[in-house]
């Protein structure tokens, strides 16, 4: 203890630590939070084990659907490894189902939050399109392009004969975390923005299941990503930010995702569901505004375009001091 090291050899001598009790059964690691820390994120990857085994359970059930075994991917490997996987069995025309999840099991574990986890299932099935579906703590919903279901624990299964989506209330608005030092602007045209854990389960729960309008989602890897068919499906557009386009059809979708999991596309970053066009556009539009005024540190740092907005806004002025609503004499 009294042993004088650098840094990074004293980080070196706790880590070994960790084999002192690992040789005997009878030597148990110490108590208190290291002991609680591990402990926690055992029981995190327990969870994933668990689903990916009863998934391959249920498939044994179903098999003649696949017409050959099917593998399940989601509780070993990084997620890069799960995406040469899931891609080298598509590509070679062999069933395969990824489950990949989102946000923080553990959090879900220790608060019980339905929004701080979400599962990502992707399932290929050769000669088929991909089927898609987002699974929250209360609530999965599916969607192919043939049609989409809901899943709950009190109702159980129901196909969906449209979108069962209330009227939407305009004061609300889901964004990411990463966006929350944006909030004090975005209450000036949202009264509740919305900046949850996990934005898949927060989509799942609030806006296919609930009245929010709108949100912002920054697109994760591919295998996260099964909330946009099944979104689509379930009634929203999605219109992507950067590139601005649109996809409003499950088969475009589905083709989209395919695309990407077979890597002949780049995945889209930042994507906005919405009920409508005009909708995605217009948060689209107030976003890079804000982002824009949050990023200037002095309204002075650049007086000539401090002040130009859009050529709808009533007081708007050029660098040459015209107001575009009047008329040059010239």
């Amino acid at each position: 203890m009294d042993q004088k090291l650098e840094p990074d050899q004293a980080l070196s001598k706790v880590l070994a630590l960790q084999d002192e009790w690992s040789s005997s059964p009878r030597r148990k690691p110490p108590a208190g939070i290291p002991g609680q820390e591990e402990s926690w994120n055992d029981k995190a990857s327990l969870v994933m084990g668990r689903v990916v085994a009863d998934v391959q359970a249920a498939l044994g059930d179903v098999s003649s659907v696949f017409a050959r075994p099917g593998t399940v991917l989601g509780s070993d490997g990084t997620l890069a490894e799960r995406m040469e996987a899931f891609r080298a069995r598509v590509n070679a025309k062999q069933p395969v189902v990824s489950v990949s999840a989102s946000g923080s099991m553990r959090r879900w574990l220790a608060t019980r939050d339905v929004t701080a986890t979400s599962l990502s299932i992707l399932t290929y099935i050769p000669e088929h399109p991909l089927y898609a579906a987002a699974v929250t703590p209360t609530t999965a919903l599916l969607s192919d392009c043939s049609g989409s279901w809901r899943l709950t624990l009190t109702d159980g299964w129901q196909a969906m004969a449209g979108p069962l989506i209330p009227d939407p209330a305009p004061d609300y608005v889901l964004l990411p975390r990463s966006l929350e030092h944006l909030a004090p602007r975005i209450r000036r045209q949202y009264k509740e923005p919305l900046f949850p854990y996990d934005s898949s389960a927060a989509i799942v729960q609030a806006v296919l299941s609930g009245a929010v309008p709108v949100v912002v989602h920054f697109t994760e890897h591919v295998l996260d990503s099964a909330i946009l068919p099944v979104a689509i499906g379930h009634g929203m557009i999605v219109y992507f930010r950067d590139s601005g386009t649109l996809i409003e059809k499950p088969w475009d979708a589905s083709r989209y995702m395919y695309n990407a999991v077979q890597g002949k596309i780049t995945f889209g970053e930042g994507l906005v569901i919405a009920r409508d066009l005009w909708a995605a556009r217009r948060i689209t539009s107030i976003l890079a505004k804000e982002t824009q005024l949050h990023e200037q540190t002095h309204p002075l740092d650049d007086p000539l375009t401090a002040f130009i907005l859009e050529d709808d806004d009533l007081f708007s002025f050029r660098p040459d001091g015209i107001n575009p609503g009047e008329q040059d004499d010239d």
